[in-house]
């Protein structure tokens, strides 16, 4: 299993030398695990100066019809539906506030965004094109205020294992398919992650996503997760706000069996990474 990474190329100097590996730039379609695809892992970066400039006065991400979009007919289609580009312009400013705050209202915000995500018109449409041209037309150099959206496809059995968020939270929504997804909770502050220290993690949530349904986890709420399509495979669109330079997602090995069984508690250690073959 490969480990993660939603940082753009440019940003490699601001990363260690530990994750650098793990950092690319995919202009394309690409299967970044076995049977994983993810439409574009370059994820949009965008200076948070031009943001606000760019955005003030913008309309707040409200919830007004959130039912999955392959429920409504184009006759019942909200007349205030959201394209990808008014999503993530209505994204922004709230997304620098919370970052700002440094995560206050966390939980508020995560749903917020997860209504707003309901109401794309086409979350299953090619993000690649406008996030590209937000990028150019937005990002300043020296600056950075990380926004990331991408759509993922899985083919069926086929998914992430054990992660986290390091400095980051996330919304993910079902397209197509469906998706088991597990959470866990830190139980007290893991080891550094190049040690070999057993900690422990405890299961909080185990669900089915299904089109139209949602996952979200905070910086520290059930900020570790595991993935796997079910039998016919999966899309999901995935949202993420990051709150450093140093936000990443680290692999970990579970025991099979918990050591609690009733409270759902596993011994965990940091998987260690290996270099892949270019």
């Amino acid at each position: 299993m490969r480990a993660m990474s939603y940082f753009s190329h440019e940003d490699q100097a601001n990363t260690s030398e530990e994750s650098r590996w793990v950092v690319e730039d995919i202009e394309r379609s690409v299967e970044v695990d076995d049977g994983v695809t993810v439409e574009r892992r370059s994820i949009l970066w965008l200076s948070a100066a031009a943001v606000s400039s760019m955005l003030l006065g913008s309309s707040t991400l409200s919830a007004q019809d959130p039912r999955p979009q392959k429920t409504r007919d184009r006759k019942s289609q909200p007349k205030d539906g959201l394209s990808f580009d008014s999503f993530l312009q209505q994204l922004y400013p709230q997304a620098k506030r919370l970052v700002d705050s440094k995560g206050e209202d966390e939980e508020a915000y995560l749903m917020t965004v997860a209504a707003a995500m309901s109401r794309i018109m086409d979350p299953g449409a090619p993000m690649r094109d406008a996030m590209r041209k937000f990028s150019k037309a937005n990002k300043k150099a020296g600056e950075r205020f990380p926004i990331g959206a991408m759509t993922m496809t899985f083919q069926p059995g086929k998914g992430f294992t054990h992660h986290d968020h390091l400095d980051y939270n996330g919304v993910i929504m079902g397209i197509e398919g469906e998706v088991r997804i597990r959470n866990y909770d830190f139980q007290g502050k893991p080891p550094a992650v190049d040690s070999t220290d057993t900690f422990q993690i405890r299961e909080t949530r185990n669900d089915l996503i299904l089109p139209g349904r949602f996952s979200t986890l905070g910086q520290k709420r059930e900020n570790i997760h595991d993935l796997v399509a079910g039998k016919n495979g999966a899309r999901v669109m995935d949202v993420f706000t990051f709150f450093s330079g140093r936000a990443t997602s680290r692999y970990l090995d579970l025991e099979d069996k918990p050591r609690d069984l009733d409270a759902r508690i596993y011994d965990a250690t940091w998987k260690s990474r290996r270099r892949r073959n270019r």
